[in-house]
């Protein structure tokens, strides 16, 4: 178990509060400089695969403790193995302007998405369906025609990524974030 502080262990969640799969270097940095050309201020924030707070389970619901949600993850951390994932391409969710890197079917990150979203933290409903999914821009402005053909054809990290570390993330704004806890997964 890491902690991102004491502080936070008796903090009760009042903001949209992710847990995550962290992507590690140097898909990272990969991934972080397409953020820096197509969304420099998404560029800032954690490279990630969101498994609950987004689509199929929603945001941690507001009123749980760090600790309440850390002691639930740390029980379901025990079940996941680190696994890989490759990403297949990248797309658009439909009506926005969200641009991701869809990820290859993977049972490993399905389950390890159904053990979190049922391991007894509190989550607020989600109107969509799990997307496996890493996010390069949430533009504000549409992007001119040539940006978008340039961001729909990068050349994304196509190699196996070994993924091995939850966190657990608070949003107090749109561009930046605190990270509210670590879990190695073994």
């Amino acid at each position: 178990m890491t902690d991102a502080g004491n502080d936070w262990n008796n903090w009760k969640v009042d903001c949209p509060v992710y847990i995550v799969l962290d992507i590690p270097s140097p898909a990272a940095e990969k991934i972080q400089s397409f953020r820096k050309e197509f969304d420099p201020e998404r560029s800032k924030l954690p490279v990630e695969i969101t498994l609950t707070g987004s689509s199929g389970t929603g945001l941690v619901s507001q009123g749980q403790t760090v600790r309440e949600i850390a002691e639930h993850l740390e029980r379901a951390a025990k079940e996941i193995h680190p696994f890989y994932i490759c990403f297949d391409k990248v797309e658009r969710f439909p009506g926005t302007d969200i641009y991701f890197l869809k990820v290859k079917e993977s049972p490993e990150l399905l389950s390890a998405q159904k053990k979190i979203s049922e391991c007894g933290i509190r989550f607020d409903p989600s109107p969509y369906p799990f997307q496996a999914h890493c996010t390069i821009a949430l533009r504000k402005e549409i992007l001119c025609l040539r940006k978008q053909f340039d961001l729909l054809f990068i050349d994304f990290p196509k190699e196996p990524i070994r993924l091995d570390m939850l966190s657990v993330y608070a949003m107090k704004d749109a561009n930046s974030c605190e990270i509210l806890h670590k879990i190695a997964l073994s």
